[in-house]
């Protein structure tokens, strides 16, 4: 079984971490422009877990957050 690299797995996690400061943003009921996705509970669930999986650190910090507010997704 191949693992991913460490490099890999932060590029990974950083991602999810990015998710979830859009879905914070957006909030809950709105629509994504990620992935044309309603933004609920159990999603924002789901992406937290597998972050903290990959080593993140849970609550990201509201300057964090605050800082991305207002920004549109980059795809």
């Amino acid at each position: 079984m191949h693992l991913p690299s460490y490099n890999s797995q932060l590029s990974i996690r950083n991602g999810y971490k990015n998710q979830l400061i859009h879905y914070y943003n957006k909030g809950i009921g709105n629509t994504s422009e990620i992935a044309d996705v309603l933004i609920t509970k159990d999603l924002i669930s789901i992406i937290e877990k597998r972050y903290k999986q990959l080593g993140g650190i849970l609550p990201i910090s509201k300057v964090e957050v605050l800082k991305e507010q207002g920004k549109k997704w980059k795809l």
